[in-house]
């Protein structure tokens, strides 16, 4: 058998998570999202993976048939292209997720550095007689503290629906992961550091989180990461109808304001 031949018998036995996992793999040797981008936009002509994608999994489903039938054929076909582009769309909802939670967790650490700077810049004596003070620093040492459970909401999230739908296999490009555990460590030490200038000043201790509280958050950001990718799935298939149920559905509960999690104790 030749080697592309084999390539093909390989392509042709893979299911829709294993063809999204190779092309994974694949992506992730360029080191981040824009090179990889970059590298399909150099292509001549550009590549465009995802169409590549809905052709092996098409193929693949075909090779599996054991009915000639045509509607047996279009059922298979129709459900193995569903899987494997909303496992693209999954893939890409989490990258993107995680850039946008990223950008914005780094201009939330510098606010609240450059707030407890000015908290803490007088001398203690100055900053006992003023009445607000312990109150004020409590909400920034528990916004610090929000922040750090919602980094770890979002990594648990993240974690869960790897597990589920892509075999464990990492959704986040190199780049992606490396900044991801600075932006936790960093986060992390500035909570740190607020606790123990917050208890020196003799500020009450941050009530400990409510387990479930925390829970459901993890679960809010799991469906913020799986049912869009569903809906964009679905309305590139041309399920327009269906896509939009999803959506609608994922929309109603977020357009009201959603509670931030307790922060953690120290």
């Amino acid at each position: 058998m030749t080697l592309a031949r084999r390539v093909a018998a390989i392509e042709t036995s893979l299911s829709p998570t294993g063809l999204v996992l190779r092309w994974l793999d694949e992506a992730h040797v360029f080191g981040g999202l824009e090179s990889y981008v970059r590298s399909l936009l150099d292509a001549d002509p550009p590549e465009v993976p995802l169409d590549r994608l809905c052709r092996e999994a098409a193929r693949s489903a075909r090779a599996g048939l054991r009915s000639t039938r045509p509607e047996v054929a279009h059922k298979a076909i129709g459900s193995a292209l569903r899987e494997t582009v909303f496992r693209f769309e999954l893939v890409m909802r989490i990258n993107v997720t995680a850039h946008e939670l990223l950008e914005k967790e780094g201009l939330i650490d510098a606010a609240l550095t450059a707030h407890v700077a000015l908290l803490t810049a007088e001398g203690r004596e100055t900053r006992s007689r003023d009445a607000t003070y312990l109150e004020r620093f409590a909400t920034l040492r528990d916004l610090l503290l929000t922040r750090v459970n919602e980094l770890h909401a979002a990594q648990e999230a993240r974690a869960t629906v790897e597990t589920r739908y892509l075999d464990g296999h990492p959704a986040l490009f190199p780049d992606a992961v490396t900044a991801w555990e600075e932006q936790v460590r960093s986060t992390g030490m500035l909570a740190a550091l607020a606790c123990r200038l917050a208890e020196l000043d003799g500020v009450p201790l941050a009530e400990p989180p409510d387990p479930e509280t925390v829970s459901a958050r993890a679960t809010d950001l799991i469906a913020d990461l799986v049912e869009p990718a569903k809906s964009t799935a679905l309305e590139k298939l041309g399920e327009g109808r269906q896509a939009l149920s999803i959506a609608s559905t994922w929309l109603r509960p977020r357009l009201m304001t959603v509670d931030p999690v307790p922060a953690r104790g120290t």
